[in-house]
């Protein structure tokens, strides 16, 4: 009779992080709780809090119990890992440039360099997506936001 156990092991990284999202969401309904227990004042806030709490159950119970696979593919190649640095920096570049720079400028270029890293090669694609991502975003902002924003061209 062939073994049939499946090894099991705690996922700790995302137990982790799912519990101090739970730990977050729980600490503001007791700060909320305190404050009123207004039925208006915690109208949308204790069911999704009770919500949150429910699923990071469910979720820390799958972390606990996760079963040990044997690792298929390959692993990432520098080129992989090389691509998310990258793209880590450019975000930081975007983060940085957005003041200076303007919000219009500062999306259009973070829009062509991660193009660019993603490894798209259509020119008109690199000329027309990010100018009609920044217009979008420009104007989604402008409807949404009720104060001005910097911006260079817009």
């Amino acid at each position: 009779m062939p073994d049939t156990q499946v090894r099991r092991r705690v996922s700790w990284a995302p137990l982790l992080l799912v519990t101090l999202l739970a730990g977050v969401a729980a600490s503001y309904l007791v700060e909320a709780r305190g404050v009123s227990l207004s039925p208006q004042n915690l109208l949308l806030l204790q069911p999704t809090a009770w919500l949150v709490l429910l699923l990071w159950a469910v979720l820390a119970l799958g972390y606990l119990r996760t079963p040990v696979l044997p690792q298929e593919g390959p692993r990432e190649s520098w080129a992989d890992v090389s691509r998310v640095v990258a793209m880590v920096a450019a975000f930081a570049g975007f983060i940085l440039a957005l003041e200076p720079l303007g919000y219009d400028i500062a999306i259009w270029g973070f829009t062509l360099i991660a193009l660019i890293i993603g490894g798209e090669r259509n020119k008109v694609a690199l000329v027309v997506f990010p100018a009609a991502f920044g217009l979008a975003m420009i104007y989604g902002f402008r409807l949404l936001v009720p104060y001005p924003f910097p911006t260079s061209l817009l």
